[in-house]
């Protein structure tokens, strides 16, 4: 069962192996021949209501890993990202209302799921061949990712949900952006 389900993993799938929110994890894909950074937050509801959507900021680095010589293992990617997107997700038993991100940064709206913007819907198939929709991954602009680093409150709305950053989850998210080597000093 397990291998079957690693079979199916690839660049982009990293975060479903380590369910640790808060914490920017790394992960290179052999066989793909690219590195995957990523932050999993739980953002809260602005209205106080219990959490029910995922938030998971993501940077895909292609090219073959360098080595540390000592461990074998590979090192962090030079650079900065060839690809960085923001993916949300119901968390389990959470009913989608809408296909939506948007983000409100210091009184600044961005949507993500907009007419101008890149986006795509992730499906969650079960056995059988049913799927459905409920997820949606769009592209992040690094401008962007810095402006939520330094903002006084980020907010929005993730699948038909409000959401709300903590000072914690921008922590993190500072620590995501120094990590794939976008935070300016």
């Amino acid at each position: 069962m397990l291998l079957g389900v690693l079979l199916f993993q690839g660049p982009g799938d990293g975060w479903v192996l380590v369910s640790d929110t808060g914490h920017v994890k790394r992960l290179y894909w052999d066989l793909f021949q690219t590195t995957e950074i990523w932050l999993s937050l739980i953002p809260r509801d602005t209205e106080g209501k219990p959490p029910l959507v995922r938030l998971v900021f993501q940077a895909f680095f292609p090219g073959l890993a360098e080595r540390d010589p000592y461990s074998g293992l590979p090192r962090e990617p030079k650079g900065p990202p060839a690809r960085l997107v923001l993916r949300a997700q119901g968390l389990p038993m959470t009913l989608v209302r809408q296909l939506t991100l948007r983000l409100e940064i210091d009184d600044k709206t961005v949507d993500l799921t907009g007419p101008a913007a890149r986006y795509r819907y992730l499906p969650a198939c079960l056995p059988g061949d049913e799927c459905s929709t409920n997820a949606v991954e769009a592209e992040l602009e690094p401008s962007l990712l810095r402006s939520m680093l330094t903002a006084r409150i980020v907010k929005g709305e993730a699948l038909g949900f409000p959401i709300r950053l903590t000072a914690d989850d921008q922590r993190s998210l500072a620590e995501f952006a120094t990590r794939i080597g976008l935070k300016e000093e």
